[in-house]
């Protein structure tokens, strides 16, 4: 092959329209949303401390740790 051309696989053909391009990142974005909605309403009601209601306080307990202490007086510590 000494003809000067190099062998390169062919592109797909919807990677040179900037319009299906577009679609599908609009498309991939929106199917995060939804899949990120449906996640955060089917989690709404989990809670940290045991007696479902907010923590009285909180502090940074290490690297990405946090101590929350519950109104029954239990300390809940989360990553």
């Amino acid at each position: 092959m000494s003809n000067g051309h190099s062998i390169v696989a062919p592109q797909p053909a919807w990677w040179r329209d900037k319009t299906k391009v577009l679609l599908a990142i609009v498309a991939f974005s929106v199917v995060l949303m939804v899949a990120g909605g449906a996640y955060a309403f089917a989690h709404r009601h989990d809670t940290i401390c045991k007696d479902r209601l907010p923590p009285k306080a909180q502090r940074d307990y290490g690297i990405g740790q946090i101590q929350y202490l519950c109104h029954d007086g239990e300390i809940v510590t989360k990553p």
